[in-house]
């Protein structure tokens, strides 16, 4: 097929808007399941900069005196928690292939109850510690299920904003999670309340889950790949709200996919996901999530409230919320963003604003001697670094592992993006402390000028690689790797299976408006 110019592209199956209530229900359950991260990701921050927590957990700084964590117990606090997510993540592929999305992602919420209750009655900082890697295994795998699962539920033309529901959900419990952890600072300052209630809160959340996840629908693709035919047609008559002849062909889709996989699984192993044409769907799908960790994110976030602290740019617990929210109108505008102008565009031109960010925002910091004005700098453009990142670079992150790989490797190389990407938040977490903290290399938010490095790099990157998938179905995705189209020339590029199912869908509705006009 010849390339065409966008506006005249073949009408596809993939534009069908079939969406009903119980998708949406069940959309919105799976992607709260993104709250696992975002409540024990945002609270560590606040909490690991109040006095009292600081005096139970370790005592005053030998070095300056204040109560504030060493770099290396920042370190340890941080980052070796992360670890677990990797094994997560890992984890993840064999327990959806042999249970299904559903029972999988239950178990994770069965798993990190009492990992969250060590957490909060911890007697010394080793057992603070264990008990967020022990939830870190929990969502870990809630991380790796979440994005393929919701990717499953929908249509093409709906998969953007389904997915990224995900990320909004995780940008919204931190928002929640700061608000708490300064409301609780304010009432009960220098008690152990002031960090037990944002405890007894994450504590709350496993159970809220499990009670709203019973309810929600099975993916309909882990149904077909555990040979639940009938089981997959009931599920997909749920969730779509277009005729039978439209679901059966959705189904027969899954089916002669799952049969291409399984003619192939024997001879299939995780190492796949670096062969052949799979080796650049895999850094496509996977490097984004790993990338998104080197572009200055972690000091505006996991480190916000320490690091505005040392900065001196004010209440740091209200910065933090003006960050937090931050984020979180940054996820609003993410779904319509992606659908609406596309995964390259959106990523590129965010890519490029990340950038501008770090410099203006690291050249500011050889001034913040100089009086307030250069402080209050830092501070305003890690908050619109903030909005830009999630609408952009992290909402990218989550949605290309869901349907850029192949089917049959679409587990495998969902665990490798999220394993990798923790992999890198390891590292950045144990490394920040070491560049910005007193008795580390006392940079400051001159670190910023080091990630500005690393997003350009990111962009360069991203103009060879990053493909246009925006209302592409998965067998077009495929046709395109395989004809192995230049990543730049994807978006109007008229598919062999695009022209098929237009054909279908333009005949399936003009039955529709047949039946209309005689009844």
């Amino acid at each position: 097929m010849h390339e065409q110019q966008s506006g005249a592209r073949v009408e596809t199956a993939s534009a069908v808007t079939g969406w009903n209530a119980w998708m949406v229900y069940s959309c919105v359950v799976i992607g709260l399941s993104g709250c696992m991260f975002g409540i024990e990701n945002s609270i560590i921050g606040p909490i690991a900069s109040m006095h009292s927590f600081v005096d139970k957990m370790q005592g005053p700084n030998p070095k300056t005196g204040e109560f504030v964590f060493t770099a290396s117990n920042q370190s340890i606090l941080f980052s070796v928690p992360l670890t677990a997510t990797i094994f997560g993540a890992l984890f993840s592929t064999p327990l959806q292939t042999r249970f299904g999305r559903k029972r999988t992602l239950l178990g994770a919420y069965v798993f990190s109850l009492p990992a969250v209750f060590l957490q909060l009655f911890a007697p010394n900082f080793g057992a603070f510690v264990g008990g967020r890697f022990w939830n870190a295994l929990s969502y870990g795998v809630a991380t790796a299920v979440a994005p393929g699962y919701l990717g499953d539920l929908v249509v093409p033309s709906l998969r953007g904003r389904s997915v990224a529901l995900n990320n909004l959900f995780t940008i919204t419990a931190s928002v929640i999670s700061v608000i708490i952890c300064w409301a609780s600072e304010s009432q009960f300052r220098n008690t152990r309340w002031c960090y037990d209630i944002p405890l007894i809160v994450q504590c709350a959340l496993p159970f809220t889950l499990i009670c709203l996840t019973i309810f929600a629908s099975e993916s309909p693709l882990s149904l077909v790949t555990r040979d639940r035919i009938e089981d997959a047609r009931a599920c997909l008559s749920k969730i779509r709200s277009y005729s039978q002849e439209e679901i059966n062909g959705e189904l027969d889709m899954m089916i002669v996919g799952e049969e291409n996989r399984r003619a192939t699984a024997a001879e299939t192993s995780f190492m796949d996901i670096f062969k052949g044409t799979n080796l650049k769907r895999t850094l496509v799908a996977g490097s984004f999530f790993s990338l998104n960790q080197i572009s200055g994110i972690i000091l505006s976030t996991t480190y916000a409230t320490v690091f505005l602290t040392q900065l001196g740019a004010g209440d740091p617990f209200v910065l933090s919320v003006v960050a937090a929210v931050c984020q979180l109108a940054g996820a609003l505008v993410a779904p319509f963003a992606l659908d609406l102008w596309g995964r390259r565009s959106v990523a590129l031109c965010g890519f490029v604003v990340l950038f501008l960010l770090d410099v203006a925002a690291g050249t500011s910091a050889f001034f913040t001697d100089k009086g307030m004005g250069p402080v209050k700098a830092v501070a305003a453009f890690s908050f619109i670094f903030n909005f830009v990142w999630t609408a952009s670079f992290y909402s990218i992150s989550l949605l290309l592992p869901s349907e850029i790989p192949t089917q049959r490797l679409r587990n495998p190389t969902l665990s490798y993006a999220v394993g990798w990407g923790q992999t890198t938040a390891v590292i950045t977490t144990f490394a920040v402390p070491q560049l910005t903290s007193a008795d580390g290399a006392n940079l400051g938010a001159k670190t910023y000028l080091i990630f500005a490095g690393c997003v350009l790099c990111v962009f360069v990157m991203s103009i060879f690689l990053l493909p246009e998938t925006a209302g592409r179905s998965f067998p077009e995705i495929d046709e395109l790797y395989e004809k192995k189209i230049p990543a730049w020339r994807w978006k109007g590029y008229v598919c062999e299976t695009a022209a098929k199912q237009g054909a279908t869908s333009e005949s399936l509705a003009k039955e529709k408006a047949e039946k209309a006009a005689r009844s």
